[in-house]
């Protein structure tokens, strides 16, 4: 849909929802009375919302609430209170009503039904809703552990050892791009990773240590435990959300009145302890919560140095001021993280080899909603917030140089060098504070005009990112690597976004059925110093008809909806790859060594190359899905076919800039050298060199990455076996993904020709390997059968994870051309389908190559058949294009939670628990690798006092 169509569209279901907007109409009245549906005892404090006109309310002391002023029609009442459970209910206000009841079941497994898995959102999108019960039952120790329970994804085993990144509708479950584009908003905050600078050199192939710079967040920051409720928008996200490509991860964490709980957690390789309360300061005083976790976690005793410490916490104050008026809502939010790991030892390196990672945050976020209840405006939520972190990595590590040449010049030029200790201890320091300030303000109109409901969203967005740390340090006479300098980070730019939305949604009821339409856009302005982006502009479209609505019809349909989606969504960039790190290349022009009489004399010439890359462009990920929703003779089900198309995914890609060197003349005879006057001499006579030609390679931020997406996902809920007590539920997808890297890396021969550097740099399709992409196939299934004995206060689910099909295979393609083909061993070119034959290896070209000047050429059948370019040809073994199709294959796991009476609650899961680890062939490596995570279990108890 173009984008004018997309504004025709938006403008005339604004104008349909607001024609009436002044019309008169007639208002009726709510109020009731909020009780414990057990106890009878009323409940102060409740958030009671009509849904359909984002109108809320609380009840006060006396548990009493109101609505004034409703126009008359049917709407839905929802209410949430933090231990009870959510109540949703259809009602009719037709007239004014006084005494309504409205009873909460609290939260606890004595209740007739509990849902411990992810529920449609019901939502115009893709969406999935996962409570706190169902957050319990699985026992996450990270936020990753829960998006088990989405459709298409698979069981993984905890682990907090490893940098974690949540991914959506991703089959490797590793994609950093698609990590990177996974929106995490807690408490209506973004969670930023953008300031991250946590590398030795964003110009370097190979940074040393582990970070998450320039990807997704790292997931382990967020505590499961305080989670209230997580949503998933895999779909076409509202024009609400941005900077984000792949979806988002919506969390909110626990606010109101709560017994202090204490949970202890433990697995073979993670022990966890959390205990939070939520205190009633008094009446019209609000509520203050404390929580807080300790994580301790190591995969392998024998590997002390890859373990994870963590302490988080959280301060959190919300009120509701003037309750029965104009509501406002306030909450802040003070959150702390802090890992406690020590200086460690590899007992891989020598004993005295040593790294060091700490992280610490502090975030605080101001939220809430202000109920206006005007005509003109209905409602305004805010959101003010900010977190400074401290991050620190340190490795000291042994070299054994045999007295090389060392320079620490910054500048451009040829520099008298000196020599590095023939052993040597480095101490690279890596010291980063980023910083990130958000604030949102968004305005909603909502109301009934006759047939038509309508809430129209306008808002406005604001964050800045950066980094006040002293960056990269180390002594200079002892460097970690070669081609590595300091560098602050307080001395790069912020990044600034300004951005503004507007949607408006329609809601049309014609009898039983009903049209819901959403139509909006996003606009973002980037501002930073060095770089100039135009307006990023994000539509957005989502509808749902609703053909048949009859709830009560128990032996027939019930619910029959078609939903259709589609939008672009953008990822914003980030500090290193906006300001990537200098390149500093090191090349030696003269080396003499007299160790009798202890004189050196090196000469190295050094070139500075700027990395920021002026053409680099915004990610964009073009969305579309439709979908059907029914409830038939009981069973509930949703299926979703997708389509997402990402281009201009970053990337680091090789570059080269051709420059010159001198080489001095070395010879026996030497016996002082000096550098006088821009040259070295022997008794002040010239020793003579030669001008040189060879080229700087360096990493370089690019948009190399595509992507082309679809599947297929489906859940079915076929109710509950009342004799068994057993509900069964299946969900499952087919995820279809191919990925090129489409950027021109080059890379330079490190040979020589007639005694001379290589002359040509290759420029290949995604790298230097026979292939530039890889397509992925899966299917998948998870059948769950879930029992729920309300008497014992018991429920557990058996999983059944089945993987009928898993495909992978490289790819190689640029501009709609293959660009690998095969060879005999005669050297003649063997026509045929690379991704069929086993007999041949397989090569690739350059696509074109740079010479000494640094002009680009084609690189044709002539460059081919060269000797001197023939050294630029790649090749790969004859299976590298074949694929991999395994066998299905099977794993069980199990789910356990037990109340014990109303203070404690045991829980215990076991993965993969007949430790089915089959062998599986890979064809196009040859080898055999067992399938499956390895077996795994674990225990929970929970305490309230």
């Amino acid at each position: 849909m173009s984008l004018k169509k997309l504004f025709f569209l938006s403008t005339v279901i604004f104008l349909i929802g607001h024609m009436n907007l002044f019309a008169q109409s007639e208002k009726v009245s709510l109020s009731g009375t909020i009780q414990d549906a057990k106890s009878g005892e009323t409940l102060p404090f409740v958030v009671v919302n009509i849904k359909e006109l984002n109108q809320w309310t609380t009840s006060d002391i006396n548990g009493k609430f109101s609505f004034k002023d409703v126009k008359k029609g049917e709407y839905t009442l929802t209410a949430s209170c933090l231990g009870y459970k959510d109540y949703e209910m259809k009602i009719n206000l037709n007239k004014n009503i006084e005494k309504y009841v409205l009873k909460l079941e609290e939260q606890t497994l004595a209740l007739k039904e509990v849902t411990v898995t992810a529920t449609a959102g019901n939502k115009l999108n893709s969406s999935s809703s996962i409570k706190k019960a169902a957050l319990e039952h699985v026992q996450a120790s990270s936020i990753v552990d829960v998006m088990q329970l989405l459709p298409g994804s698979l069981t993984i085993n905890p682990n907090l050892n490893d940098i974690t990144k949540l991914t959506i509708r991703d089959v490797t479950g590793k994609d950093a791009t698609n990590s990177f584009g996974t929106a995490v908003i807690v408490d209506g905050a973004r969670m930023s990773n953008d300031a991250n600078m946590q590398m030795a050199s964003t110009a370097l192939s190979s940074q040393g240590i582990s970070s998450s710079a320039g990807t997704g967040i790292d997931a382990r920051q967020i505590a499961v435990d305080n989670i209230e409720s997580i949503e998933v928008i895999r779909g076409i996200a509202s024009a609400e959300y941005g900077d984000l490509n792949s979806g988002a991860v919506i969390v909110k964490t626990k606010a109101g009145r709560s017994p202090l709980e204490v949970r202890f957690k433990t697995d073979p390789k993670i022990k966890q302890v959390y205990a939070g309360k939520g205190f009633a300061l008094g009446e019209n005083k609000g509520f203050l919560n404390i929580d807080a976790d300790y994580v301790q976690s190591q995969n392998d005793i024998r590997t002390p140095a890859k373990s994870y410490n963590r302490l988080t916490a959280q301060l959190g104050y919300s009120n509701v001021f003037n309750p029965q008026g104009r509501a406002f809502s306030f909450n802040a939010k003070l959150k702390g993280l802090m890992t406690l790991d020590k200086q460690k030892s590899d007992p891989d390196k020598q004993s005295e080899e040593k790294t060091k990672a700490e992280e610490q945050e502090i975030n605080l976020n101001i939220y809430g909603n202000w109920m206006v209840n005007k005509a003109w405006l209905t409602s305004l939520r805010y959101t003010v917030a900010g977190s400074i972190g401290k991050q620190y990595n340190w490795d000291h590590d042994l070299h054994t140089t045999v007295g090389a040449a060392n320079t620490t010049a910054m500048e451009s030029g040829e520099h008298v060098a000196g020599f590095l200790p023939y052993e040597y201890y480095s101490d690279l320091k890596i010291e980063g504070k980023p910083v990130y300030l958000q604030a949102k303000l968004t305005a909603n109109i909502s109301g009934k005009y006759g047939i038509f409901y309508n809430n129209f969203m306008l808002g406005g967005e604001w964050s800045t990112k950066g980094n006040e740390g002293k960056g990269k340090s180390f002594a200079l006479d002892y460097p970690p690597t070669q081609n590595v300098r300091p560098r602050s980070f307080k001395d790069i730019p912020y990044i600034n976004e300004y951005s503004g939305f507007i949607e408006d949604k329609v809601k049309i009821e014609i009898g039983k059925r009903s049209l819901e339409l959403s139509a909006g856009s996003r606009f973002t302005k980037i501002d930073t110093k060095g770089a100039d982006f135009d307006v990023i502009v994000d539509p957005r479209f989502n509808a749902r008809f609703t053909l048949i609505e009859n709830r009560w019809n128990k032996k027939g349909w019930e619910n029959l909806s078609i939903r259709v989606g589609w939008g672009i969504q953008h990822k914003m960039p980030t500090l290193a790859y906006l300001y990537p790190d200098p390149a500093y290349i090191d090349k030696a022009s003269f080396t003499f060594k007299d160790d009798a009489n202890d004189y050196r004399l090196s000469m190295i010439t050094t070139n500075v190359f700027e990395t920021d890359n002026d053409a680099l462009k915004i990610p964009k990920s073009n969305n579309f899905e439709v979908g059907v929703d029914f409830k038939v003779l009981n069973i509930n089900a949703s299926l979703a076919y997708f389509k997402e198309k990402l281009t201009n995914g970053y990337n680091q890609a090789g570059y080269a800039i051709p420059y010159e060197y001198r080489e001095y003349n070395y010879n026996a005879g030497l016996t002082h050298p000096e550098y006088v006057n821009g040259e070295v001499v022997e008794n002040g006579n010239p020793v003579g060199y030669r001008t040189l030609k060879t080229f700087g390679v360096f990493q370089r931020p690019d948009n190399g990455i595509t992507t082309d997406k679809w599947g297929i996902e489906y859940s079915f809920d076929f109710g509950k076996i009342d004799v068994i007590k057993t509900s069964i539920l299946l969900d499952g997808a087919y995820f279809h993904t191919k990925t090129f890297d489409n950027s021109l890396k080059m890379f330079h021969e490190s040979r020589y020709i007639d005694n001379e550097p290589y002359p040509y740099v290759g420029l290949f399709a995604g790298g230097n390997a026979v292939g530039n992409g890889n397509l992925y196939q899966r299917l998948n299934t998870n059948l769950r059968l879930v029992t729920h004995i309300p008497q014992l206060r018991l429920i557990f689910t058996l999983g059944a994870q089945c993987v009928w099909m898993d495909k992978q295979k490289a790819l190689s393609k640029y501009k709609g051309q293959c660009l690998a083909y095969m060879k005999d061993e005669d050297g003649n070119i063997v026509e045929g389908d690379i991704e069929k034959d086993k007999t041949y290896n397989k090569y690739v070209n350059p696509v074109a190559y740079m010479d000494r000047e640094g002009a680009i050429h084609p690189f044709t059948e002539t460059e081919a058949k060269d000797p001197v370019f023939q050294h630029m040809i790649k090749s790969g073994k004859a299976t590298y294009f074949v694929e991999d199709s395994l066998d299905p294959y099977f794993m069980l796991n199990l789910r356990m939670t037990k109340e014990i009476g109303k203070y404690a609650s045991l829980s215990f899961y076991a993965n993969n628990f007949t430790n089915a680890k089959p062998w599986r062939y890979y064809k196009s490596s040859g080898s055999d690798f067992r399938v499956n995570s390895d077996i795994s279990f674990g225990a929970e108890i929970s305490l309230k006092f």
